[in-house]
């Protein structure tokens, strides 16, 4: 991930973050870990190298609690077009630097 904490280009950083999901089929119709696996890296995808400040998406601000939101949506909504729930999104840079997102939140 690369943004700046104030919107300012000049302060452009990188992160290195894990993302965790915990996913599961609704039905025999759910997908594999395979094709699961796919659709996360279609959706992480359209934000690698770039400055998430710029997108949109985010309104200039690229925290790791908007990033994790939208990621969280993002992937949940792909996810649920294939007939796979997604319970809860993790991203973080280390154990004590982590964002959870949940559907029980």
């Amino acid at each position: 991930m690369t943004h700046s904490a104030d919107n300012n280009r000049e302060h452009e950083h990188s992160h290195t973050l894990e993302i965790t999901t915990y996913v599961r089929p609704r039905d025999e119709e759910g997908k594999k870990f395979e094709e699961i696996e796919k659709y996360a890296a279609e959706v992480l995808g359209h934000y690698e190298n770039r400055y998430l400040n710029d997108m949109p998406e985010f309104g200039g601000e690229a925290s790791i609690e908007n990033i994790g939101n939208r990621l969280f949506d993002d992937i949940r909504d792909r996810l649920d077009f294939n007939h796979v729930d997604m319970e809860r999104l993790e991203i973080g840079e280390n154990p004590l630097r982590t964002y959870i997102v949940s559907t029980y939140m």
